[in-house]
Protein backbone atom coordinates (compact mmCIF):
# COMPACT_ATOMS: atom_id res chain seq x y z
CA UNK A 1 0.00 0.00 0.00
CA UNK A 2 0.80 3.73 -0.55
CA UNK A 3 0.47 6.64 2.04
CA UNK A 4 0.87 9.66 1.38
CA UNK A 5 1.88 12.99 3.32
CA UNK A 6 4.32 16.37 3.38
CA UNK A 7 5.54 19.30 5.32
CA UNK A 8 5.56 17.32 9.12
CA UNK A 9 8.51 19.95 9.83
CA UNK A 10 9.72 17.66 13.07
CA UNK A 11 11.58 19.09 15.65
CA UNK A 12 10.76 22.21 14.31
CA UNK A 13 9.55 24.33 17.26
CA UNK A 14 8.12 27.92 15.26
CA UNK A 15 5.93 25.44 13.23
CA UNK A 16 3.29 25.26 15.93
CA UNK A 17 3.14 28.71 15.71
CA UNK A 18 3.23 29.47 12.51
CA UNK A 19 0.75 26.91 11.24
CA UNK A 20 -1.03 26.86 14.85
CA UNK A 21 -0.71 23.32 15.50
CA UNK A 22 -1.96 22.06 18.67
CA UNK A 23 0.57 21.00 21.02
CA UNK A 24 2.48 22.42 23.87
CA UNK A 25 5.93 21.51 22.38
CA UNK A 26 7.89 19.96 19.84
CA UNK A 27 8.07 16.25 21.50
CA UNK A 28 4.30 16.25 21.57
CA UNK A 29 4.32 17.34 18.08
CA UNK A 30 7.01 14.83 16.74
CA UNK A 31 5.72 11.91 19.24
CA UNK A 32 2.17 12.63 17.68
CA UNK A 33 3.69 12.44 14.10
CA UNK A 34 4.98 9.45 14.39
CA UNK A 35 2.43 7.96 16.38
CA UNK A 36 -0.20 8.46 13.64
CA UNK A 37 2.38 7.20 10.85
CA UNK A 38 3.32 3.78 12.82
CA UNK A 39 -0.25 2.83 13.00
CA UNK A 40 -1.09 2.61 9.47
CA UNK A 41 2.44 2.23 7.70
CA UNK A 42 3.27 -1.03 7.35
CA UNK A 43 6.61 -2.36 7.12
CA UNK A 44 5.94 -3.56 3.02
CA UNK A 45 4.11 -0.31 2.71
CA UNK A 46 5.55 2.71 0.75
CA UNK A 47 5.49 5.93 2.28
CA UNK A 48 5.77 9.18 0.45
CA UNK A 49 6.92 12.39 2.71
CA UNK A 50 6.04 15.26 -0.08
CA UNK A 51 8.47 18.28 1.40
CA UNK A 52 9.57 19.51 4.85
CA UNK A 53 10.97 16.74 6.76
CA UNK A 54 12.06 19.29 9.02
CA UNK A 55 12.97 22.94 8.85
CA UNK A 56 14.71 25.40 10.84
CA UNK A 57 18.37 25.57 12.46
CA UNK A 58 20.04 22.36 11.96
CA UNK A 59 22.00 21.82 15.24
CA UNK A 60 23.63 18.65 16.27
CA UNK A 61 21.35 17.62 18.81
CA UNK A 62 18.52 18.45 16.64
CA UNK A 63 19.97 16.23 13.73
CA UNK A 64 20.12 13.37 16.02
CA UNK A 65 16.38 13.78 17.22
CA UNK A 66 15.63 14.07 13.46
CA UNK A 67 17.71 10.50 12.30
CA UNK A 68 16.27 8.91 15.26
CA UNK A 69 12.88 9.76 13.92
CA UNK A 70 13.38 9.13 10.52
CA UNK A 71 14.66 5.21 11.62
CA UNK A 72 11.42 4.88 13.39
CA UNK A 73 9.04 5.62 11.12
CA UNK A 74 8.02 2.12 8.94
CA UNK A 75 7.78 1.36 5.65
CA UNK A 76 9.58 2.40 2.26
CA UNK A 77 10.43 5.97 2.64
CA UNK A 78 10.42 8.15 -0.28
CA UNK A 79 11.31 11.72 -0.27
CA UNK A 80 9.88 14.39 -2.47
CA UNK A 81 12.74 17.23 -1.90
CA UNK A 82 10.94 20.55 -0.83
CA UNK A 83 12.23 23.88 -0.01
CA UNK A 84 13.27 23.22 3.63
CA UNK A 85 14.98 19.90 3.27
CA UNK A 86 18.86 20.73 3.42
CA UNK A 87 21.09 18.35 1.91
CA UNK A 88 21.97 16.51 5.30
CA UNK A 89 18.02 15.06 5.32
CA UNK A 90 17.80 14.22 1.57
CA UNK A 91 21.23 12.56 2.76
CA UNK A 92 20.03 9.79 5.12
CA UNK A 93 19.12 6.69 3.80
CA UNK A 94 15.87 7.21 2.34
CA UNK A 95 14.40 4.36 -0.21
CA UNK A 96 14.31 7.01 -3.06
CA UNK A 97 14.81 11.05 -2.70
CA UNK A 98 13.44 13.19 -5.68
CA UNK A 99 12.70 16.41 -7.32
CA UNK A 100 9.24 15.14 -8.35
CA UNK A 101 7.82 11.91 -8.82
CA UNK A 102 5.67 10.11 -11.75
CA UNK A 103 4.02 7.08 -10.75
CA UNK A 104 0.75 4.71 -10.91
CA UNK A 105 -1.15 3.91 -8.28
CA UNK A 106 -4.43 1.76 -8.46
CA UNK A 107 -4.20 2.54 -12.17
CA UNK A 108 -4.33 6.44 -11.21
CA UNK A 109 -1.33 8.32 -12.44
CA UNK A 110 0.15 10.73 -9.81
CA UNK A 111 2.61 13.27 -10.00
CA UNK A 112 4.32 14.33 -6.69
CA UNK A 113 5.70 17.73 -6.05
CA UNK A 114 6.19 19.85 -3.61
CA UNK A 115 4.30 22.44 -4.68
CA UNK A 116 1.20 22.91 -5.95
CA UNK A 117 0.98 23.01 -9.79
CA UNK A 118 -1.53 24.91 -12.25
CA UNK A 119 -0.86 21.25 -14.43
CA UNK A 120 1.48 18.35 -14.91
CA UNK A 121 2.14 15.09 -16.91
CA UNK A 122 -0.89 13.39 -17.08
CA UNK A 123 -3.38 16.33 -16.07
CA UNK A 124 -5.55 15.79 -19.59
CA UNK A 125 -6.24 12.37 -18.68
CA UNK A 126 -7.55 12.06 -14.87
CA UNK A 127 -3.96 12.29 -13.20
CA UNK A 128 -3.84 13.59 -10.12
CA UNK A 129 -1.70 15.88 -8.70
CA UNK A 130 -0.07 16.02 -4.87
CA UNK A 131 1.79 18.21 -2.86
CA UNK A 132 2.29 20.06 0.20
CA UNK A 133 4.32 23.59 0.90
CA UNK A 134 1.28 25.70 1.63
CA UNK A 135 0.38 24.30 5.09
CA UNK A 136 -3.45 24.58 6.16
CA UNK A 137 -3.64 27.24 3.73
CA UNK A 138 -4.90 26.35 0.62
CA UNK A 139 -6.19 22.33 0.54
CA UNK A 140 -6.23 22.20 -3.53
CA UNK A 141 -8.36 21.41 -6.48
CA UNK A 142 -10.07 18.66 -8.07
CA UNK A 143 -7.19 17.12 -9.72
CA UNK A 144 -4.28 19.21 -7.50
CA UNK A 145 -4.43 17.88 -3.69
CA UNK A 146 -2.59 18.94 -0.85
CA UNK A 147 -1.86 16.06 1.22
CA UNK A 148 0.20 17.76 4.43
CA UNK A 149 -0.43 17.21 7.73
CA UNK A 150 -2.27 20.30 8.73
CA UNK A 151 -5.04 19.45 6.75
CA UNK A 152 -5.29 15.82 7.42
CA UNK A 153 -5.40 15.73 11.34
CA UNK A 154 -1.56 14.75 11.26
CA UNK A 155 -1.72 11.41 9.36
CA UNK A 156 -0.50 9.91 6.11
CA UNK A 157 -3.20 9.38 3.70
CA UNK A 158 -4.17 6.64 1.05
CA UNK A 159 -4.92 6.75 -2.37
CA UNK A 160 -8.96 6.28 -1.75
CA UNK A 161 -9.02 9.27 0.93
CA UNK A 162 -6.95 11.69 -1.31
CA UNK A 163 -9.81 10.63 -4.31
CA UNK A 164 -12.78 11.06 -1.67
CA UNK A 165 -11.82 14.37 -0.61
CA UNK A 166 -11.14 15.65 -4.53
CA UNK A 167 -13.87 14.90 -5.70
CA UNK A 168 -15.71 17.55 -3.08
CA UNK A 169 -13.08 20.68 -4.21
CA UNK A 170 -14.00 23.08 -6.42
CA UNK A 171 -12.32 22.13 -10.29
CA UNK A 172 -9.43 24.51 -10.86
CA UNK A 173 -10.49 28.18 -11.85
CA UNK A 174 -7.45 28.37 -14.72
CA UNK A 175 -8.48 24.61 -16.35
CA UNK A 176 -9.73 26.03 -19.35
CA UNK A 177 -6.68 28.68 -19.77
CA UNK A 178 -3.90 25.96 -19.08
CA UNK A 179 -5.64 22.98 -20.85
CA UNK A 180 -7.89 24.67 -23.53
CA UNK A 181 -10.00 22.05 -25.29
CA UNK A 182 -10.01 19.86 -22.57
CA UNK A 183 -13.85 20.33 -20.95
CA UNK A 184 -13.12 19.21 -17.22
CA UNK A 185 -15.16 15.56 -16.57
CA UNK A 186 -17.88 16.12 -13.90
CA UNK A 187 -19.35 12.58 -14.05
CA UNK A 188 -18.86 10.62 -10.66
CA UNK A 189 -19.00 6.95 -10.45
CA UNK A 190 -22.29 5.75 -8.70
CA UNK A 191 -20.27 2.91 -6.95
CA UNK A 192 -16.74 4.77 -5.96
CA UNK A 193 -16.90 8.43 -6.49
CA UNK A 194 -14.51 8.70 -8.73
CA UNK A 195 -14.60 11.13 -11.60
CA UNK A 196 -14.89 9.56 -14.86
CA UNK A 197 -13.21 10.96 -17.89
CA UNK A 198 -15.46 11.15 -20.85
CA UNK A 199 -12.95 10.17 -23.20
CA UNK A 200 -12.31 6.70 -21.69
CA UNK A 201 -14.56 3.82 -22.44
CA UNK A 202 -15.13 3.26 -19.03
CA UNK A 203 -16.42 6.44 -18.53
CA UNK A 204 -19.66 5.78 -20.97
CA UNK A 205 -21.30 2.54 -18.83
CA UNK A 206 -24.66 4.23 -17.74
CA UNK A 207 -27.09 2.18 -15.61
CA UNK A 208 -30.90 1.60 -17.82
CA UNK A 209 -33.69 -0.64 -17.06
CA UNK A 210 -31.39 -3.04 -15.38
CA UNK A 211 -28.73 -3.20 -17.65
CA UNK A 212 -25.23 -1.18 -17.52
CA UNK A 213 -25.11 -0.05 -21.50
CA UNK A 214 -22.69 2.00 -23.36
CA UNK A 215 -24.41 5.50 -22.75
CA UNK A 216 -24.53 6.52 -26.67
CA UNK A 217 -25.46 3.31 -28.20
CA UNK A 218 -27.54 1.53 -25.11
CA UNK A 219 -25.25 -1.40 -26.19
CA UNK A 220 -25.53 -4.23 -23.14
CA UNK A 221 -22.70 -4.28 -21.07
CA UNK A 222 -23.11 -6.74 -18.68
CA UNK A 223 -27.10 -7.81 -17.07
CA UNK A 224 -27.84 -6.50 -13.67
CA UNK A 225 -28.29 -9.14 -10.75
CA UNK A 226 -30.80 -8.11 -7.84
CA UNK A 227 -27.80 -6.95 -5.39
CA UNK A 228 -26.50 -4.77 -8.10
CA UNK A 229 -29.41 -3.18 -8.99
CA UNK A 230 -30.00 -2.29 -5.36
CA UNK A 231 -27.19 -0.26 -5.36
CA UNK A 232 -26.58 1.07 -8.83
CA UNK A 233 -29.40 3.77 -9.20
CA UNK A 234 -31.09 4.55 -12.82
CA UNK A 235 -29.36 6.70 -15.14
CA UNK A 236 -26.00 6.68 -12.89
CA UNK A 237 -22.81 6.09 -14.78
CA UNK A 238 -20.32 3.35 -12.71
CA UNK A 239 -16.53 2.87 -13.59
CA UNK A 240 -15.47 -1.02 -14.43
CA UNK A 241 -13.87 -1.84 -11.54
CA UNK A 242 -17.29 -1.26 -9.68
CA UNK A 243 -18.72 -3.36 -12.03
CA UNK A 244 -16.76 -5.83 -10.41
CA UNK A 245 -14.82 -7.12 -13.82
CA UNK A 246 -17.77 -8.23 -15.32
CA UNK A 247 -16.96 -4.91 -17.97
CA UNK A 248 -14.45 -7.00 -20.58
CA UNK A 249 -12.85 -5.29 -23.43
CA UNK A 250 -14.74 -7.25 -25.80
CA UNK A 251 -18.15 -6.20 -25.02
CA UNK A 252 -17.95 -2.95 -24.87
CA UNK A 253 -18.36 -0.85 -28.37
CA UNK A 254 -15.09 1.00 -29.83
CA UNK A 255 -14.75 3.23 -33.00
CA UNK A 256 -13.84 2.28 -36.22
CA UNK A 257 -10.18 1.47 -36.17
CA UNK A 258 -9.98 1.80 -32.78
CA UNK A 259 -8.27 -0.82 -30.18
CA UNK A 260 -8.32 -1.35 -26.62
CA UNK A 261 -4.85 -0.31 -24.46
CA UNK A 262 -5.36 -1.96 -21.60
CA UNK A 263 -2.12 -0.10 -19.80
CA UNK A 264 -3.78 3.75 -20.48
CA UNK A 265 -7.17 2.20 -20.12
CA UNK A 266 -8.68 3.81 -23.28
CA UNK A 267 -9.74 3.54 -27.13
CA UNK A 268 -6.64 3.90 -29.24
CA UNK A 269 -5.87 4.00 -33.20
CA UNK A 270 -4.77 0.81 -34.33
CA UNK A 271 -1.42 0.09 -35.62
CA UNK A 272 -1.31 0.10 -39.40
Amino acid sequence: MHWFTADPHYSHGNIIRFCDRPFPDVAAMNARLLAECRARVQPDDDLWILGDFTAGRSTDARRREVRGIFHALPGRKHLIRGNHDEDWVCDLPWDSVSETADIVVDKRRLFLCHYPMITWPGARHQGLQLFGHVHQNWRGSRNSVNIGVDVWNFRPVTLQEIERRAARLPVNAHWDQVEPGRAWPTVPCAGCGRILDPALVSGHAVVRNGRIVVAATNETIVLMGEAMRKWLPEGRHVCPECIGGYLSVSEVTLPAGFSFDETRNRAVPREK
